[in-house]
């Protein structure tokens, strides 16, 4: 998976995180018990904001290195707005690996609100998830007027004037003229008028499966070139969903939009699981250990192209008058 930079330096997790992995790689003969790789926290740089003030919400989580870390977006809570993001992903042993998100999130309503809802999944290979509870992180909001907050008596009426200023009369005949103007625009609105018909916009699958073809003539393939290729199908498959099924989401990255759009109910069962299978073939070669070679290039390629082939709109019907 591709995370979308920052716009702001990501800082490192607090110390207590930090202690919790180390605690986490010391050897199972010590404890007595298993090592639990799954260990998720959540800090934010204080509790209590007034209205549209930004806060910084840190999250860590440490997992086996070949783990797939799902986190909530603190947005879906209604009351949050995530202004920016970040994530790192880093190796602490063989064994371990620490996955860190950074948040900028603000507030518009008043009250205490729970950042997160949800749960945190780990997925290993086609193993069963595990899940882990989003520790329970509350932001306050309060409002930019205390009780204390003094209100300025109420001015008297101003006296009126005994003589007309120039500018009243002047401001009325602007007003009689905007409405003559009115009056002439509205009829001639209501003329009829020849509508020119427009040619239908092309179908979305149409201009995705042109982007492919353009693509493989580019030879990303036979030459080698992973990253432009990897970028440019997923940013083919992201504008396909977008303009089929009339989904928009422009602050995720493209992992995020196609991850989201596996879920959501504008697809139908079969839908959802064409998306997944494609989200499913990229995520293997992004985070293989391997250099992708250009077997797995191709597939991704032919992933994208049923993908966008077995989800196109159905033709439509002309009908003859």
């Amino acid at each position: 998976m591709h995370f979308r930079p920052s716009s702001f330096a990501f800082r490192l997790a607090p110390a207590a995180v930090l202690a919790t992995v180390f605690t986490a790689c010391q050897p199972a003969e010590e404890t007595g018990t298993p090592v639990e790789p799954y260990e998720v926290s959540a800090t934010l740089s204080t509790n209590r904001i007034t209205l549209g003030d930004v806060v910084r919400l840190e999250f860590a989580a440490t997992h086996p290195p070949a783990a797939q870390v799902m986190v909530p977006d603190p947005a879906e809570s209604k009351a949050i707005t995530v202004r920016d993001r970040g994530v790192t992903r880093s190796a602490v042993s063989d064994e371990l690996a620490i996955t860190q998100h950074e948040y900028r999130i603000t507030s518009f309503k008043t009250g205490t609100h729970h950042v997160w809802t949800g749960r945190v999944e780990f997925v290993v290979d086609a193993d069963e998830p595990v899940t882990r509870p989003i520790p329970d992180t509350v932001l306050e909001v309060v409002s930019l007027l205390d009780d204390e907050t003094e209100i300025a008596p109420i001015r008297p009426p101003l006296a009126w004037p005994s003589r007309i200023p120039r500018w009243v009369p002047v401001l009325a005949g602007i007003a009689v003229l905007a409405l003559a103007l009115g009056l002439i625009v509205a009829r001639v609105l209501r003329k009829p008028r020849t509508i020119l018909q427009q040619a239908p916009p092309r179908p979305a699958h149409e201009t995705a499966l042109n982007a492919l073809r353009m693509l493989r003539d580019k030879q990303y393939i036979e030459s080698g070139q992973v990253d432009p290729f990897y970028t440019e199908l997923s940013g083919i498959v992201r504008r396909y969903l977008e303009d089929r099924f009339q989904l928009r989401a422009p602050e995720s990255t493209t992992e995020e939009f196609i991850r989201d759009a596996s879920e959501t109910r504008a697809l139908t069962a079969e839908q959802q699981a064409h998306v997944r299978s494609f989200l499913e073939q990229s995520d293997l070669v992004k985070f293989a250990r391997f250099r992708p070679d250009t077997t797995d290039m191709r597939a991704a390629f032919d992933a994208a192209e049923r993908l966008i082939r077995e989800t196109q709109e159905p033709a439509r019907e002309e009908t003859t008058p």
